[in-house]
Protein backbone atom coordinates (compact mmCIF):
# COMPACT_ATOMS: atom_id res chain seq x y z
CA UNK A 1 0.00 0.00 0.00
CA UNK A 2 1.28 2.91 -0.91
CA UNK A 3 0.90 6.88 0.83
CA UNK A 4 2.72 9.83 -0.89
CA UNK A 5 3.99 12.71 1.46
CA UNK A 6 5.56 14.57 -1.07
CA UNK A 7 6.05 18.09 -0.29
CA UNK A 8 4.71 19.30 -3.44
CA UNK A 9 5.56 22.49 -4.93
CA UNK A 10 3.42 23.75 -8.24
CA UNK A 11 3.64 26.85 -10.01
CA UNK A 12 0.86 29.79 -8.37
CA UNK A 13 1.47 31.20 -12.14
CA UNK A 14 -0.82 28.25 -13.74
CA UNK A 15 -2.83 26.54 -10.72
CA UNK A 16 -2.62 29.61 -8.02
CA UNK A 17 -1.68 26.89 -5.24
CA UNK A 18 0.81 25.93 -3.14
CA UNK A 19 0.88 22.70 -1.30
CA UNK A 20 3.19 24.05 1.44
CA UNK A 21 3.93 20.61 4.10
CA UNK A 22 2.19 17.45 5.45
CA UNK A 23 2.95 16.22 8.95
CA UNK A 24 1.81 13.27 10.28
CA UNK A 25 0.56 12.62 14.20
CA UNK A 26 0.28 8.95 15.27
CA UNK A 27 -2.10 8.07 18.59
CA UNK A 28 -2.67 5.15 19.59
CA UNK A 29 -5.53 3.50 22.01
CA UNK A 30 -9.59 3.94 21.23
CA UNK A 31 -9.73 7.75 19.17
CA UNK A 32 -13.17 8.85 19.33
CA UNK A 33 -12.73 12.46 18.53
CA UNK A 34 -10.19 15.22 17.37
CA UNK A 35 -10.07 18.89 16.90
CA UNK A 36 -8.02 21.41 14.84
CA UNK A 37 -7.86 24.96 16.09
CA UNK A 38 -6.50 27.25 13.93
CA UNK A 39 -4.66 29.88 15.93
CA UNK A 40 -4.11 32.36 12.76
CA UNK A 41 0.09 33.32 12.82
CA UNK A 42 0.38 31.68 15.95
CA UNK A 43 0.09 28.27 14.96
CA UNK A 44 -2.88 25.70 15.65
CA UNK A 45 -3.71 23.63 18.19
CA UNK A 46 -4.38 19.50 17.70
CA UNK A 47 -6.83 17.63 20.13
CA UNK A 48 -7.35 14.13 20.12
CA UNK A 49 -9.79 12.34 22.74
CA UNK A 50 -7.44 8.98 22.25
CA UNK A 51 -9.18 7.02 25.19
CA UNK A 52 -12.11 6.58 27.60
CA UNK A 53 -10.35 9.03 30.30
CA UNK A 54 -7.29 10.31 28.06
CA UNK A 55 -6.53 13.45 25.54
CA UNK A 56 -3.59 14.24 24.08
CA UNK A 57 -2.74 17.92 22.72
CA UNK A 58 -0.16 18.79 20.26
CA UNK A 59 0.91 22.47 19.27
CA UNK A 60 2.16 23.80 16.06
CA UNK A 61 3.68 26.40 14.48
CA UNK A 62 2.74 28.47 11.46
CA UNK A 63 5.25 25.95 9.89
CA UNK A 64 3.63 22.94 11.26
CA UNK A 65 6.66 22.30 13.27
CA UNK A 66 5.60 20.70 16.39
CA UNK A 67 6.11 22.80 19.81
CA UNK A 68 4.76 20.63 22.45
CA UNK A 69 2.74 18.06 23.18
CA UNK A 70 0.80 17.10 26.31
CA UNK A 71 -1.31 14.21 27.73
CA UNK A 72 -4.20 15.17 30.06
CA UNK A 73 -7.25 13.22 31.78
CA UNK A 74 -10.05 13.74 30.59
CA UNK A 75 -13.52 12.50 31.99
CA UNK A 76 -15.72 14.15 29.74
CA UNK A 77 -16.59 12.41 26.25
CA UNK A 78 -17.69 15.12 24.01
CA UNK A 79 -15.37 18.09 22.51
CA UNK A 80 -15.06 21.33 24.36
CA UNK A 81 -18.17 23.89 22.85
CA UNK A 82 -15.53 26.72 22.27
CA UNK A 83 -12.31 28.19 23.75
CA UNK A 84 -10.53 31.78 24.47
CA UNK A 85 -6.88 32.47 23.54
CA UNK A 86 -5.54 35.55 25.73
CA UNK A 87 -2.56 36.37 27.45
CA UNK A 88 -0.16 33.52 25.30
CA UNK A 89 -2.97 30.62 26.66
CA UNK A 90 -5.65 29.04 25.58
CA UNK A 91 -8.52 27.74 27.73
CA UNK A 92 -11.05 24.88 27.77
CA UNK A 93 -14.19 24.22 28.68
CA UNK A 94 -14.97 20.37 29.30
CA UNK A 95 -18.36 19.43 30.35
CA UNK A 96 -19.71 15.93 31.27
CA UNK A 97 -21.99 14.27 29.29
CA UNK A 98 -24.01 13.25 32.00
CA UNK A 99 -24.08 15.45 35.15
CA UNK A 100 -23.16 19.05 35.41
CA UNK A 101 -18.97 18.71 35.99
CA UNK A 102 -16.96 20.86 33.89
CA UNK A 103 -12.83 20.43 33.88
CA UNK A 104 -11.09 23.45 32.74
CA UNK A 105 -7.83 23.48 31.19
CA UNK A 106 -5.76 26.22 30.32
CA UNK A 107 -2.56 25.55 28.16
CA UNK A 108 0.49 27.55 27.73
CA UNK A 109 1.17 28.25 24.11
CA UNK A 110 4.97 28.57 24.77
CA UNK A 111 5.37 26.37 26.95
CA UNK A 112 2.57 23.51 27.12
CA UNK A 113 2.56 24.07 30.55
CA UNK A 114 -0.95 23.46 31.94
CA UNK A 115 -3.13 24.33 34.31
CA UNK A 116 -6.27 22.45 35.59
CA UNK A 117 -9.43 22.83 37.44
CA UNK A 118 -12.93 22.02 37.72
CA UNK A 119 -16.66 22.77 39.04
CA UNK A 120 -20.30 21.79 39.43
CA UNK A 121 -23.40 22.93 38.37
CA UNK A 122 -26.46 21.63 40.14
CA UNK A 123 -29.36 23.65 38.64
CA UNK A 124 -30.90 23.32 35.23
CA UNK A 125 -28.52 25.16 32.59
CA UNK A 126 -27.69 23.75 29.26
CA UNK A 127 -24.32 25.37 28.60
CA UNK A 128 -23.56 26.51 24.65
CA UNK A 129 -20.94 29.11 24.63
CA UNK A 130 -18.43 31.08 27.02
CA UNK A 131 -15.73 33.18 27.50
CA UNK A 132 -12.68 33.23 30.36
CA UNK A 133 -12.39 36.72 31.62
CA UNK A 134 -8.94 36.78 33.86
CA UNK A 135 -10.18 34.28 37.42
CA UNK A 136 -13.74 33.55 35.96
CA UNK A 137 -15.77 32.08 33.40
CA UNK A 138 -18.91 33.17 32.12
CA UNK A 139 -20.55 30.83 30.39
CA UNK A 140 -23.61 31.50 27.68
CA UNK A 141 -26.66 29.10 27.44
CA UNK A 142 -30.29 28.70 28.05
CA UNK A 143 -32.69 27.89 30.69
CA UNK A 144 -36.58 26.81 30.94
CA UNK A 145 -37.21 30.68 29.91
CA UNK A 146 -35.10 31.88 27.45
CA UNK A 147 -31.51 32.83 27.87
CA UNK A 148 -29.33 32.22 30.72
CA UNK A 149 -25.58 32.41 31.96
CA UNK A 150 -23.13 30.75 34.87
CA UNK A 151 -20.50 32.69 36.42
CA UNK A 152 -17.56 31.09 38.05
CA UNK A 153 -15.20 32.37 40.30
CA UNK A 154 -11.79 30.15 40.68
CA UNK A 155 -10.79 32.47 43.39
CA UNK A 156 -13.61 32.24 45.66
CA UNK A 157 -15.06 28.74 43.51
CA UNK A 158 -18.34 30.51 44.11
CA UNK A 159 -20.95 30.05 40.90
CA UNK A 160 -23.81 31.96 40.02
CA UNK A 161 -26.72 31.28 37.33
CA UNK A 162 -28.25 34.43 36.31
CA UNK A 163 -31.52 34.52 34.13
CA UNK A 164 -32.11 36.76 31.36
CA UNK A 165 -35.26 38.70 31.43
CA UNK A 166 -34.75 40.41 27.58
CA UNK A 167 -33.71 36.95 25.31
CA UNK A 168 -37.13 34.93 26.31
CA UNK A 169 -38.28 31.42 24.23
CA UNK A 170 -35.85 28.73 23.51
CA UNK A 171 -32.61 30.07 22.48
CA UNK A 172 -29.58 28.97 20.87
CA UNK A 173 -26.13 30.81 21.31
CA UNK A 174 -24.59 31.49 18.13
CA UNK A 175 -21.48 34.07 18.80
CA UNK A 176 -20.41 35.10 22.27
CA UNK A 177 -17.07 36.94 21.98
CA UNK A 178 -15.24 39.35 24.63
CA UNK A 179 -14.38 42.52 23.05
CA UNK A 180 -11.37 43.57 24.82
CA UNK A 181 -10.79 46.68 23.80
CA UNK A 182 -15.09 47.66 25.02
CA UNK A 183 -14.62 45.51 27.94
CA UNK A 184 -18.20 44.32 26.46
CA UNK A 185 -19.28 41.00 24.71
CA UNK A 186 -20.65 41.16 21.49
CA UNK A 187 -23.28 38.22 21.14
CA UNK A 188 -26.00 36.76 18.80
CA UNK A 189 -28.73 34.33 19.64
CA UNK A 190 -31.22 32.34 17.44
CA UNK A 191 -34.70 32.61 19.37
CA UNK A 192 -37.99 30.30 18.69
CA UNK A 193 -41.31 31.44 20.80
CA UNK A 194 -43.55 28.54 20.89
CA UNK A 195 -47.41 28.89 20.65
CA UNK A 196 -49.95 26.40 21.33
CA UNK A 197 -53.53 25.90 19.75
CA UNK A 198 -54.82 25.35 23.18
CA UNK A 199 -52.96 27.99 25.64
CA UNK A 200 -54.45 26.72 28.70
CA UNK A 201 -53.86 22.74 28.48
CA UNK A 202 -50.09 23.79 26.71
CA UNK A 203 -51.59 21.17 24.06
CA UNK A 204 -51.13 21.85 19.76
CA UNK A 205 -47.25 22.85 20.02
CA UNK A 206 -45.78 24.89 17.41
CA UNK A 207 -43.46 28.06 16.61
CA UNK A 208 -45.31 31.07 15.89
CA UNK A 209 -42.29 32.93 15.86
CA UNK A 210 -38.37 32.80 14.89
CA UNK A 211 -35.61 35.99 14.54
CA UNK A 212 -32.23 36.24 15.48
CA UNK A 213 -31.57 39.02 18.39
CA UNK A 214 -28.20 40.86 18.43
CA UNK A 215 -26.78 41.77 21.94
CA UNK A 216 -23.62 43.46 23.24
CA UNK A 217 -23.71 42.58 27.12
CA UNK A 218 -21.53 43.26 29.96
CA UNK A 219 -18.79 40.90 31.28
CA UNK A 220 -22.06 39.81 33.75
CA UNK A 221 -24.16 38.97 31.12
CA UNK A 222 -26.55 41.73 31.13
CA UNK A 223 -27.49 43.14 28.34
CA UNK A 224 -26.70 46.88 27.41
CA UNK A 225 -28.77 47.20 24.00
CA UNK A 226 -29.92 44.57 21.16
CA UNK A 227 -31.31 44.34 17.84
CA UNK A 228 -33.99 41.50 16.79
CA UNK A 229 -33.76 40.71 12.75
CA UNK A 230 -37.29 39.98 12.27
CA UNK A 231 -38.92 38.10 9.23
CA UNK A 232 -40.33 39.38 6.67
CA UNK A 233 -42.58 38.54 3.89
CA UNK A 234 -42.69 35.08 5.96
CA UNK A 235 -38.96 34.51 6.03
CA UNK A 236 -38.13 33.52 9.35
CA UNK A 237 -34.04 34.03 9.79
CA UNK A 238 -32.84 30.63 11.75
CA UNK A 239 -29.80 31.23 12.89
CA UNK A 240 -26.46 34.25 12.33
CA UNK A 241 -22.80 34.56 11.95
CA UNK A 242 -21.10 37.77 11.99
CA UNK A 243 -18.37 39.71 9.73
CA UNK A 244 -16.91 42.56 10.62
CA UNK A 245 -16.14 45.28 8.07
CA UNK A 246 -12.77 47.21 7.57
CA UNK A 247 -15.48 50.46 7.30
CA UNK A 248 -16.56 49.78 11.03
CA UNK A 249 -20.16 48.30 9.82
CA UNK A 250 -21.31 44.57 11.00
CA UNK A 251 -23.51 42.45 8.68
CA UNK A 252 -25.24 39.22 9.76
CA UNK A 253 -25.67 36.47 7.39
CA UNK A 254 -27.39 32.98 8.29
CA UNK A 255 -30.00 30.87 7.02
CA UNK A 256 -33.58 31.49 6.97
CA UNK A 257 -36.82 29.27 6.57
CA UNK A 258 -40.30 30.57 5.03
CA UNK A 259 -43.80 29.43 6.13
CA UNK A 260 -43.97 27.70 2.91
CA UNK A 261 -41.09 25.54 2.83
CA UNK A 262 -38.71 27.94 1.17
CA UNK A 263 -34.96 27.77 2.46
CA UNK A 264 -32.13 29.78 2.06
CA UNK A 265 -29.54 32.39 3.15
CA UNK A 266 -30.40 35.82 4.41
CA UNK A 267 -28.28 38.87 4.65
CA UNK A 268 -29.27 41.89 7.42
CA UNK A 269 -26.81 45.12 7.71
CA UNK A 270 -26.71 45.87 11.63
CA UNK A 271 -25.51 49.19 10.80
CA UNK A 272 -27.36 50.49 8.45
CA UNK A 273 -30.68 48.94 9.80
CA UNK A 274 -33.45 48.33 6.53
CA UNK A 275 -34.77 45.48 5.01
CA UNK A 276 -33.21 41.86 5.12
CA UNK A 277 -31.84 40.31 1.75
CA UNK A 278 -32.91 36.83 1.12
CA UNK A 279 -31.29 33.97 -1.34
CA UNK A 280 -32.32 30.69 -1.87
CA UNK A 281 -30.68 27.44 -1.53
CA UNK A 282 -32.57 26.33 -4.94
CA UNK A 283 -30.88 29.67 -6.77
CA UNK A 284 -27.46 29.00 -4.77
CA UNK A 285 -27.06 25.26 -5.82
CA UNK A 286 -27.21 26.04 -9.18
CA UNK A 287 -23.95 25.49 -11.34
CA UNK A 288 -22.35 24.31 -14.82
CA UNK A 289 -24.35 20.77 -14.21
CA UNK A 290 -27.73 21.11 -12.94
CA UNK A 291 -28.85 19.11 -10.06
CA UNK A 292 -31.82 17.15 -10.20
CA UNK A 293 -35.49 18.36 -8.93
CA UNK A 294 -35.59 15.68 -6.80
CA UNK A 295 -32.15 16.26 -5.41
CA UNK A 296 -32.59 19.34 -4.63
CA UNK A 297 -35.76 18.58 -3.01
CA UNK A 298 -33.55 15.47 -0.90
CA UNK A 299 -31.40 18.45 0.03
CA UNK A 300 -33.44 20.94 1.43
CA UNK A 301 -35.50 18.27 2.93
CA UNK A 302 -33.47 16.00 4.96
CA UNK A 303 -29.65 17.79 4.73
CA UNK A 304 -28.94 20.36 7.08
CA UNK A 305 -26.86 23.49 6.26
CA UNK A 306 -22.99 23.94 7.82
CA UNK A 307 -22.56 27.18 7.53
CA UNK A 308 -18.53 28.49 7.33
CA UNK A 309 -17.62 32.05 9.05
CA UNK A 310 -18.05 34.95 6.75
CA UNK A 311 -14.84 37.19 5.55
CA UNK A 312 -14.39 40.04 4.07
CA UNK A 313 -13.16 40.01 0.52
CA UNK A 314 -11.42 43.08 -1.32
CA UNK A 315 -14.58 45.42 -1.25
CA UNK A 316 -16.98 41.94 -0.65
CA UNK A 317 -18.34 39.61 1.33
CA UNK A 318 -17.40 36.37 1.11
CA UNK A 319 -20.26 33.41 2.98
CA UNK A 320 -20.68 29.72 2.14
CA UNK A 321 -20.73 25.90 3.51
CA UNK A 322 -21.88 22.80 2.85
CA UNK A 323 -24.84 20.35 3.29
CA UNK A 324 -24.96 17.41 5.54
CA UNK A 325 -27.10 14.82 6.71
CA UNK A 326 -26.11 11.38 9.14
CA UNK A 327 -26.01 7.93 7.46
CA UNK A 328 -26.78 4.91 8.54
CA UNK A 329 -26.58 1.39 7.23
CA UNK A 330 -28.16 -2.05 8.25
CA UNK A 331 -25.90 -4.62 9.44
CA UNK A 332 -27.78 -8.47 9.71
CA UNK A 333 -26.05 -10.42 12.53
CA UNK A 334 -25.92 -14.11 13.17
CA UNK A 335 -25.64 -15.32 16.26
CA UNK A 336 -23.04 -17.32 17.16
CA UNK A 337 -24.00 -19.15 19.95
CA UNK A 338 -27.04 -20.44 18.27
CA UNK A 339 -26.59 -24.07 17.39
CA UNK A 340 -28.88 -23.88 14.20
CA UNK A 341 -26.47 -21.26 13.07
CA UNK A 342 -23.63 -23.50 13.09
CA UNK A 343 -22.37 -25.57 9.68
CA UNK A 344 -22.83 -28.53 11.85
CA UNK A 345 -26.52 -28.15 12.60
CA UNK A 346 -29.90 -26.12 11.53
CA UNK A 347 -33.19 -26.41 10.31
CA UNK A 348 -36.66 -25.93 11.26
CA UNK A 349 -37.86 -26.41 14.71
CA UNK A 350 -41.13 -26.32 16.53
CA UNK A 351 -41.63 -22.88 18.30
CA UNK A 352 -40.82 -23.83 22.37
CA UNK A 353 -44.82 -22.37 22.99
CA UNK A 354 -46.17 -25.59 21.08
CA UNK A 355 -47.38 -26.16 17.42
CA UNK A 356 -50.09 -23.81 18.50
CA UNK A 357 -47.89 -21.03 17.24
CA UNK A 358 -46.34 -22.77 14.38
CA UNK A 359 -43.07 -22.78 13.31
CA UNK A 360 -39.72 -20.30 13.21
CA UNK A 361 -36.71 -20.69 11.15
CA UNK A 362 -33.81 -21.40 13.50
CA UNK A 363 -31.10 -20.99 11.03
CA UNK A 364 -32.61 -17.50 10.74
CA UNK A 365 -32.24 -16.42 13.95
CA UNK A 366 -30.27 -12.57 13.39
CA UNK A 367 -30.86 -9.79 14.31
CA UNK A 368 -30.28 -6.69 11.66
CA UNK A 369 -29.36 -3.03 13.64
CA UNK A 370 -28.66 0.34 12.19
CA UNK A 371 -25.10 1.31 12.44
CA UNK A 372 -23.61 5.07 11.93
CA UNK A 373 -21.75 4.83 8.64
CA UNK A 374 -20.68 9.16 8.55
CA UNK A 375 -22.11 12.38 7.79
CA UNK A 376 -22.00 13.14 3.94
CA UNK A 377 -21.21 15.87 2.91
CA UNK A 378 -23.16 15.94 -0.95
CA UNK A 379 -22.50 19.28 -1.94
CA UNK A 380 -22.00 23.18 -0.80
CA UNK A 381 -21.51 26.46 -2.54
CA UNK A 382 -19.28 29.88 -2.17
CA UNK A 383 -21.35 33.07 -2.53
CA UNK A 384 -19.78 37.03 -2.81
CA UNK A 385 -21.91 39.55 -1.83
CA UNK A 386 -21.87 43.75 -2.05
CA UNK A 387 -21.21 45.00 1.78
CA UNK A 388 -25.13 46.26 0.93
CA UNK A 389 -26.17 42.50 0.80
CA UNK A 390 -26.37 42.49 -2.88
CA UNK A 391 -25.54 39.24 -4.47
CA UNK A 392 -22.29 39.47 -6.91
CA UNK A 393 -21.61 35.74 -7.74
CA UNK A 394 -22.21 32.35 -6.61
CA UNK A 395 -20.66 29.14 -7.34
CA UNK A 396 -21.47 25.67 -6.43
CA UNK A 397 -18.94 22.82 -5.16
CA UNK A 398 -19.82 19.11 -5.64
CA UNK A 399 -18.22 17.32 -2.99
CA UNK A 400 -19.34 13.20 -2.19
CA UNK A 401 -17.62 13.02 0.97
CA UNK A 402 -17.95 10.89 4.08
CA UNK A 403 -16.49 12.22 7.57
CA UNK A 404 -17.21 10.60 11.08
CA UNK A 405 -17.19 13.96 12.51
CA UNK A 406 -19.15 17.14 12.23
CA UNK A 407 -16.50 18.95 10.37
CA UNK A 408 -16.27 21.36 8.00
CA UNK A 409 -15.65 20.27 4.59
CA UNK A 410 -15.64 23.51 2.34
CA UNK A 411 -13.15 26.79 3.50
CA UNK A 412 -12.20 29.94 1.73
CA UNK A 413 -10.29 32.73 1.90
CA UNK A 414 -10.34 36.75 1.72
CA UNK A 415 -9.11 36.59 -2.08
CA UNK A 416 -12.37 33.88 -3.16
CA UNK A 417 -9.75 31.11 -3.32
CA UNK A 418 -12.02 27.97 -2.42
CA UNK A 419 -10.31 24.35 -0.69
CA UNK A 420 -12.70 21.35 0.12
CA UNK A 421 -12.73 17.64 0.73
CA UNK A 422 -13.24 15.94 -2.94
CA UNK A 423 -14.34 12.57 -2.33
CA UNK A 424 -11.56 11.83 0.31
CA UNK A 425 -8.58 14.24 -1.56
CA UNK A 426 -8.30 17.86 -1.06
CA UNK A 427 -8.60 20.22 -3.98
CA UNK A 428 -8.01 23.68 -4.30
CA UNK A 429 -9.52 26.50 -6.61
CA UNK A 430 -9.81 29.84 -7.36
CA UNK A 431 -13.18 30.68 -9.03
CA UNK A 432 -12.54 34.55 -9.50
CA UNK A 433 -9.34 32.92 -12.09
CA UNK A 434 -11.11 30.49 -13.05
CA UNK A 435 -8.82 27.83 -12.79
CA UNK A 436 -8.75 23.86 -12.45
CA UNK A 437 -9.20 22.17 -8.81
CA UNK A 438 -5.61 21.08 -7.87
CA UNK A 439 -6.10 17.90 -6.37
CA UNK A 440 -3.85 16.35 -3.78
CA UNK A 441 -4.28 12.82 -2.52
CA UNK A 442 -3.04 10.96 0.38
CA UNK A 443 -2.96 7.86 -1.75
CA UNK A 444 -2.62 6.71 -4.51
CA UNK A 445 -4.29 3.26 -4.37
CA UNK A 446 -7.76 3.52 -5.85
CA UNK A 447 -10.67 3.69 -3.87
CA UNK A 448 -13.12 0.93 -3.70
CA UNK A 449 -15.94 -0.39 -1.22
CA UNK A 450 -14.00 -3.02 -0.01
CA UNK A 451 -10.45 -0.55 0.84
CA UNK A 452 -12.07 2.65 1.58
CA UNK A 453 -11.87 2.21 5.06
CA UNK A 454 -8.24 1.31 5.02
CA UNK A 455 -7.31 4.12 3.38
CA UNK A 456 -5.95 8.05 4.28
CA UNK A 457 -8.77 10.28 3.46
CA UNK A 458 -9.30 14.37 4.35
CA UNK A 459 -12.68 15.20 6.15
CA UNK A 460 -11.64 18.95 7.02
CA UNK A 461 -10.20 21.81 5.76
CA UNK A 462 -10.24 25.10 7.46
CA UNK A 463 -9.27 28.83 6.67
CA UNK A 464 -5.68 29.68 8.70
CA UNK A 465 -4.64 32.91 7.85
CA UNK A 466 -3.62 35.23 4.58
CA UNK A 467 -3.94 32.34 1.87
CA UNK A 468 -3.30 29.81 3.75
CA UNK A 469 -5.89 27.40 4.81
CA UNK A 470 -5.09 23.93 6.69
CA UNK A 471 -6.75 20.58 6.13
CA UNK A 472 -7.13 17.30 8.32
CA UNK A 473 -6.83 14.13 6.75
CA UNK A 474 -6.49 10.63 8.66
CA UNK A 475 -6.79 6.73 8.42
CA UNK A 476 -7.53 3.98 11.18
CA UNK A 477 -6.04 0.40 11.88
CA UNK A 478 -7.38 -1.88 14.15
CA UNK A 479 -4.51 -4.26 16.08
CA UNK A 480 -4.63 -7.07 18.33
CA UNK A 481 -2.03 -6.94 20.92
CA UNK A 482 -1.59 -9.97 23.06
CA UNK A 483 -0.46 -8.99 26.84
CA UNK A 484 3.67 -10.13 27.29
CA UNK A 485 2.92 -13.12 24.87
CA UNK A 486 2.13 -15.14 27.61
CA UNK A 487 -0.67 -17.56 27.11
CA UNK A 488 -3.23 -17.02 29.93
CA UNK A 489 -5.03 -20.96 30.95
CA UNK A 490 -8.69 -20.67 31.11
CA UNK A 491 -9.94 -20.58 34.43
CA UNK A 492 -12.95 -22.97 32.68
CA UNK A 493 -10.70 -25.37 30.93
CA UNK A 494 -12.27 -28.47 32.45
CA UNK A 495 -15.51 -27.62 30.95
CA UNK A 496 -16.73 -28.63 27.27
CA UNK A 497 -18.06 -26.58 24.84
CA UNK A 498 -21.32 -26.70 22.93
CA UNK A 499 -19.80 -29.65 21.00
CA UNK A 500 -18.53 -31.26 23.68
CA UNK A 501 -14.79 -30.22 22.60
CA UNK A 502 -12.40 -28.77 25.24
CA UNK A 503 -11.61 -25.65 25.10
CA UNK A 504 -8.45 -24.66 24.42
CA UNK A 505 -5.90 -22.10 26.12
CA UNK A 506 -5.55 -18.88 24.53
CA UNK A 507 -3.25 -15.73 24.76
CA UNK A 508 -5.15 -12.61 26.62
CA UNK A 509 -5.38 -10.45 24.17
CA UNK A 510 -6.85 -6.40 23.49
CA UNK A 511 -7.52 -4.70 20.85
CA UNK A 512 -6.00 -1.10 20.06
CA UNK A 513 -6.62 1.29 17.58
CA UNK A 514 -3.35 2.69 15.66
CA UNK A 515 -4.63 6.31 14.23
CA UNK A 516 -2.28 8.25 11.63
CA UNK A 517 -3.56 11.83 11.48
CA UNK A 518 -2.19 14.28 8.40
CA UNK A 519 -1.95 18.13 8.63
CA UNK A 520 -1.53 19.42 5.33
CA UNK A 521 -0.87 23.07 4.89
CA UNK A 522 -1.89 24.72 1.51
CA UNK A 523 -2.20 28.12 -0.33
CA UNK A 524 -4.38 29.58 -2.62
CA UNK A 525 -4.87 32.72 -3.89
CA UNK A 526 -4.87 35.39 -6.81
Amino acid sequence: MKYLFLFLLLSTSTVFAQLEKNVQVEVLGRPTWQMLIPLEEQGLILIVKTDVTKAAVFRFDKNLEKLWEKEVFLDAEDEPKAYTVANDRISLLFSETSGMYYQVFQFNLTSGEVNQDGFELREYFIDQDYVFLNDKVLMAGANAKGAAFFEHNFNTEIGELKEDSTILGSVSVNLFEYLPERNQIESLWSVKQKGYSNEKKKKGEFIKDAFVTHAILDTTGAVLFKTEIKQKGGKFPLDGKLVRLSNGKKVVLGTYQSSIGDKGVYVYNLSDGGDMKTYSFTSLLKGNRSLSVENIQEILKSYNFLSNKPLEGNGSIIFGGVFLKAQYQSITEQDPYNPYNSPYGGGYGRSRYGSRYGYYNQRGNSTTRQVFRGYHYPTGFVMELTPEGDLITSNRIDINNLSGQVQQALAYNERGAVSYCLKGDLAANNFNIGTKPLLYKLSDEEKGVKNMPYLPSYSEVQFWYGNYFIAEGSKSKMEAMSVNDNVVKSETKKKRGLFGKKRQDTPASFTQIRKTIYLTKIASGG
